[in-house]
């Protein structure tokens, strides 16, 4: 799910979560969007808001893949 499907399942505002998340509505809402990537520590505080795990709303978009030392 993400974040917006969640936040709106809830009935809450972007503002509501926002505010409670300790974010500009602006910032909020250019994350939900994706138009900006979210720090983790805000993450956290997204998904608790929220009430999910991180991992339900945010995903990461891309991922390292480090060979191993031989």
């Amino acid at each position: 799910m993400t974040v917006e499907e969640v936040r709106k399942r809830k009935g809450y505002t972007q503002e509501y979560v926002a505010r409670s998340a300790g974010i500009a509505l602006s910032t909020y809402n250019q994350y939900e969007t994706g138009a900006r990537n979210v720090p983790a520590e805000v993450a956290e505080r997204i998904a608790q808001v929220l009430r999910v795990q991180v991992g339900e709303i945010f995903l990461p978009v891309k991922f390292t893949i480090r060979e191993q030392a031989r």
